[in-house]
């Protein structure tokens, strides 16, 4: 678990501060992880295949580079981002 120490004379006013701020970029993260995944969902519905099994056979060379297959990936791989990034926000702990 990440740990954000904060030291100032008004550190126990500034401590809610910044949780709060933690907890609204989770939300947004939230939210685009939603707005992506439902992008990728309809690329899965158009293609007929899951966007991870998509994404292996991209990075490997097996799709071709269709501008909807470069897109695609590239949603892909802003999710991969987004959920990575969720994941960091939601483990830091404010002490």
């Amino acid at each position: 678990m990440t740990q954000l120490i904060v030291k100032s004379p008004g550190a126990a006013n500034v401590r809610p501060l910044i949780q709060a701020a933690l907890d609204h970029e989770a939300r947004v993260l939230n939210i685009a992880i939603q707005k992506t995944t439902r992008r990728l969902q309809d690329f899965e519905q158009r293609f007929g295949i899951e966007s991870r099994k998509f994404y292996q056979d991209f990075q490997a060379g097996k799709m071709g580079d269709d501008m909807e297959y470069m897109k695609w990936a590239g949603e892909y791989e802003t999710l991969l981002q987004l959920r990575e990034d969720y994941a960091e926000i939601k483990e830091i702990q404010v002490c």
